[in-house]
């Protein structure tokens, strides 16, 4: 057997195993979920929040273990303050500190610590930390906007995550089979047109069909009547459905070009054959709170 096979051979396996790993952890985490395990959805997503921020604070070239430990604090601090609602100063006073201090980093470490690490590191730690705080805030909208209930909250979860990978996945299939015109033959040269119009369609019917089980599960399980009473409505979900593929699709080109712009393959080996948490989750850092936004809005408007 020749040694790119080989390697190829022990790619494969390695990525079966880290897809096992994957779905025994959502899973896992899918359970703390239904029974409304807070603090331990909480800290996992603060670990979640704090690893994406170093993934991405050392694909511009950072090498300042301080810079790391700063960054990847405030990112898992921003989480648990929020998960456990502790009492904090100003938003915007803490703001104006964590850039002082990133400043005087850049300043006393010249040599290690450029621009771009500290823009980077302020970015990250900011940016990245409030897309997870918004999957918290999406499974407990009720105690957000009126007209929403827990049951509504898990299911906007689910529609979240449903929409980035059924986006991703049917792309890739009907790019695959059908995909004659680049969408972005720079950024990603396998990413068709027809496969995004495909990704956008599929996960559209699918999300109809997920809204459809959701509600029967619901009817059988709880004897309750999801969205009897709701903001949200059958009617919303399809331009809700594409308008987060679009996203799902631009956030995945986005963090594709950061990992172009720096020369890197995967944002870390975390997870062997799949790459780090950015690589799994990097659409989802932008669907997610582009879903809390519009049930923001929906919730005002039909207030």
């Amino acid at each position: 057997m020749s040694e790119t096979k080989t390697k190829k051979k022990l790619f494969k396996g390695e990525r079966t195993a880290s897809t096992i790993v994957i779905c025994v952890c959502l899973a896992a985490f899918l359970l703390l979920i239904i029974f409304d395990i807070t603090p331990a959805v909480t800290a996992i997503l603060a670990a979640l929040a704090a690893t994406a921020t170093f993934e991405v604070t050392r694909a511009v070239g950072t090498k300042s273990k301080i810079l790391f430990t700063l960054a990847c604090t405030v990112s898992l601090f921003t989480v648990l303050a929020e998960g456990f609602s502790l009492a904090l100063p100003s938003g915007a006073v803490l703001l104006c500190i964590y850039a002082l201090v990133l400043m005087c980093l850049m300043v006393f470490f010249n040599k290690e610590i450029k621009f771009v690490h500290c823009a980077t590191a302020f970015f990250s730690s900011i940016a990245l930390p409030f897309a997870f705080l918004c999957f918290l805030r999406l499974n407990n909208i009720a105690d957000w906007f009126s007209g929403y209930t827990h049951h509504e909250g898990t299911y906007f979860v689910g529609l979240g995550f449903a929409c980035s990978w059924f986006t991703d996945s049917f792309a890739y299939l009907v790019g695959r089979k059908f995909g004659k015109h680049k969408m972005a033959p720079v950024i990603s040269p396998k990413k068709s047109i027809e496969g995004a119009i495909g990704g956008v369609v599929f996960a559209a019917a699918l999300n109809v069909l997920l809204l459809y089980l959701f509600t029967l599960g619901c009817r059988n399980l709880y004897d309750y009547s999801f969205m009897g009473e709701s903001n949200m409505k059958f009617l919303y979900i399809i331009p809700i459905s594409m308008v987060l593929s679009f996203i799902s699709m631009m956030g995945d080109l986005a963090a594709s070009v950061i990992k172009r712009n720096f020369g890197i393959k995967d944002y870390s080996q975390l997870l062997p054959g799949h790459g780090g948490i950015m690589d799994r989750f990097d659409s989802c850092v932008f669907v997610l709170p582009t879903l809390y936004c519009i049930l923001k809005l929906i919730a005002e408007y039909t207030a």
